[in-house]
């Protein structure tokens, strides 16, 4: 299992997800991303992307001035 980061701070919606989908297309299924945002929509955003994707969201919380997500590749 790999894990990448991805760092979209200071970056509005949508460009958070659009990063993410794009960062979840280059990895292989069980592959982790970690995604650091301090777009206030991020949180909703990121747990929606999950649910309708079907990626699992690990964990979401604060850090950094800002919030970060872990996200795992799930099989389609």
């Amino acid at each position: 299992m790999a894990k990448r980061s991805i760092d979209v701070r200071g970056r509005s919606c949508p460009i958070p997800i659009v990063e993410l989908m794009r960062a979840i297309r280059e990895v292989a299924v069980g592959d982790e991303i970690e995604v650091l945002a301090d777009d206030r929509a991020f949180p909703s955003d990121v747990r929606a992307w999950c649910t309708k994707t079907g990626h699992a969201l690990l964990s979401l919380g604060e850090r950094s001035g800002g919030h970060a997500a872990l996200v795992r590749k799930q099989s389609p």
